[in-house]
């Protein structure tokens, strides 16, 4: 949930202050790899949690394994474009003002929501 509470922080900062302070003072190439660590963690936690995971209800099913899709595919978008691009503008020039808005509007609540209710059983056999 933490990361998606802080790439929820960043989208509200993009949305509120605009890409050029933006980039100026959140999105630089220290909080991306900052931000790909706990990424990294729920990728693989999730990952490797997944068949112990107890779902309400196929819609709950689908909207976290949504989730655990996004974050794990975001990875390697992370590190490429930290690491080979070494440019987070390119975040901003790819997507528009509209997918912030979408992502804390509509898509990050959801996730929050799907994760918040996500319970595990038991592993011991």
């Amino acid at each position: 949930m933490l990361t998606i509470l802080s790439g929820f922080a960043l989208h509200l900062y993009r949305v509120i202050f605009g890409d050029e302070l933006t980039l100026q003072y959140a999105v630089t190439p220290k909080t991306d790899v900052l931000l790909m660590i706990p990424m990294t963690y729920a990728a693989i936690t999730g990952i490797l949690t997944y068949r112990r995971m107890v779902f309400a209800n196929r819609v709950h099913q689908v909207a976290l394994t949504a989730s655990l899709v996004y974050i794990t595919a975001s990875v390697p978008l992370h590190f490429y474009v930290a690491f080979v691009m070494q440019d987070v503008s390119v975040y901003v020039h790819m997507f528009g003002v509209w997918f912030s808005w979408l992502l804390i509007c509509l898509v990050y609540p959801a996730f929050l929501f799907m994760l918040w209710r996500v319970r595990y059983q038991d592993g011991a056999k």
